[in-house]
């Protein structure tokens, strides 16, 4: 009995051989063959498609009456394309995820660490800050440091809004811990004396709620104003009160929007 396998691999010997003797170099094809079938079983498929990519195997590829054997498809270059299309797509997906888990992290960190972005409701800061003026608040100096006067800071007070959420006030400092501040005839006075120097507003406060007695600040409190004084609710008024500390969330750093407003603070 003939073995049908080998009938049929002598067969295609000879029929690749006038192929062959028209200029191929048999054994840098014999050589390339080989290193392109064990690139490919060891998944190498970068290496693969560069030697599949070769002169020798382009040349006799390029013979008329060419085809691989029914069991070296593994030598196409288009399979191997095709693996290391998926293993690039796969890649690709990942970095993808990746990239978008990172952003998400940094974002979040960068808000609650950093500097948010907040929106100004209301007139209070007039004229420096305006209703709908966008604002980012910077947290970090903070961290090694004491808020000082005419600081401008944000901090949360004990209402909620409409979704449950706390509502922040933006407010400028002017009393510090330990002093004690009075509003005397429409103006604030520090331990006794008149605050002179300062320049964000020299409007008379008409109302000067509890601050018409003299407050007594604890070693953690802040005495706040707005810079519009009359149209603002602030340290003068329990619902505000005196702002602690551990409540104050960051200093207003820039206005970025709207762009005629765009400032530093």
């Amino acid at each position: 009995m003939y073995d049908e396998n080998l009938i049929e691999d002598s067969l295609e010997v000879c029929k690749n051989l006038d192929i062959i003797r028209k200029g191929t170099d048999v054994r840098k094809l014999f050589d390339d063959m080989r290193t392109l079938n064990e690139a490919s079983a060891s998944h190498l498929w970068e290496k693969a498609l560069d030697v599949a990519g070769t002169d020798s195997i382009k040349q006799y590829e390029e013979q008329p009456g060419y085809s691989y054997p029914a069991n070296s498809q593994a030598y196409g270059s288009s399979t191997v394309k095709k693996k290391i299309n998926k293993k690039n797509i796969l890649h690709n997906l990942i970095l993808a995820v990746l990239c978008a888990v990172t952003a998400l992290f940094l974002s979040a960190f960068i808000n609650s660490n950093i500097a948010h972005q907040t929106t100004i409701k209301g007139e209070s800061m007039k004229p420096l800050l305006e209703n709908d003026d966008s604002v980012i608040i910077q947290k970090l100096s903070y961290y090694w440091k004491d808020p000082g006067r005419y600081d401008i800071i944000v901090f949360p007070v004990t209402d909620k809004d409409k979704n449950g959420e706390s509502i922040h006030y933006i407010k400028r400092v002017i009393g510090l811990p330990g002093e004690v501040v009075q509003i005397i005839e429409g103006k604030v006075y520090i331990n006794g004396k008149p605050l002179d120097d300062d320049v964000y507003s020299d409007e008379k406060i008409e109302d000067p709620g509890i601050a018409g007695s003299p407050v007594q600040l604890e070693e953690d409190e802040y005495f706040v104003l707005g810079d519009n004084r009359n149209m603002s609710t602030d340290s003068r008024y329990t619902y505000v009160g005196m702002v602690k500390r551990e409540d104050i969330e960051g200093e207003a750093w820039y206005c970025i929007w709207p762009f005629s407003h765009i400032k530093k603070i």
